[in-house]
């Protein structure tokens, strides 16, 4: 195991980076991994590694938390949340709860024979024995949804909404761990809230605009 380095991205592979963390030092782990829908945006822009759930890293993210009150919050969707749950279990977390994220404006899909998507699924599950830091959060988080032409990832997530989630379920100085950090949204709202971070990113396109977007924040 390497020396945790903090307050980084990294440009690598999640599953060989996560193998680099020690066990039981991350408060948190938020995760947007690639759902296994074969997405494809818009514009044409597909995301790398989404031919089925990529559950794999989750028995790492399990062994790198903190015993005692490591959090996992796990985005992800209707049709594949059981396999992300199912891993989830059989990883060691207790899930205990499903948040859902009311994005206001729908998305797309099939017009014709499809309701109009406007949320998103949350896994919340918990290592050891967990106590939220401050009042009990409620389990509908509405943030309205980035603008299309606005968003350098696909599947980019508002800072406010990032910062709404570490706010409920970590303190100030408590470490976030990323493995999907895409244009680094999570970790921009980690330093805005005075959390420590660590991010991993596959692409060197995203992983580039995450350095940036965090030296700006400095």
């Amino acid at each position: 195991m390497k020396t945790l380095k903090e307050n980084t991205i990294i440009h690598g592979d999640s599953l060989n980076v996560l193998r680099e963390i020690p066990d039981n030092c991350i408060d948190a782990v938020i995760a947007d991994p690639p759902y296994g829908i074969n997405y494809e945006s818009r514009t044409g822009t597909r995301i790398q590694n989404d031919k089925s759930p990529f559950i794999w890293f989750l028995y790492d993210a399990f062994r790198v938390l903190k015993p005692n009150g490591g959090a996992l919050v796990c985005f992800t969707r209707w049709d594949v949340q059981q396999a992300f749950m199912d891993a989830a279990k059989i990883a060691g977390f207790d899930i205990k709860s499903e948040l859902i994220w009311n994005k206001v404006y729908h998305g797309m899909g099939d017009h014709k024979a499809q309701f109009a998507p406007s949320h998103e699924n949350i896994i919340f599950a918990v290592k050891g024995k967990f106590a939220f830091p401050g009042g009990r959060p409620r389990d509908l988080l509405t943030c309205e949804k980035l603008n299309s032409a606005h968003m350098v990832h696909p599947t980019e997530k508002p800072v406010e909404l990032m910062k709404d989630i570490i706010t409920s379920i970590t303190r100030e100085g408590d470490i976030i761990l990323d493995p999907f950090a895409g244009s680094g949204s999570a970790l921009v709202a980690a330093k805005q809230t005075g959390r420590r971070y660590i991010g991993i990113e596959l692409d060197d396109g995203y992983y580039q605009t995450a350095q940036q977007r965090l030296e700006a924040e400095a």
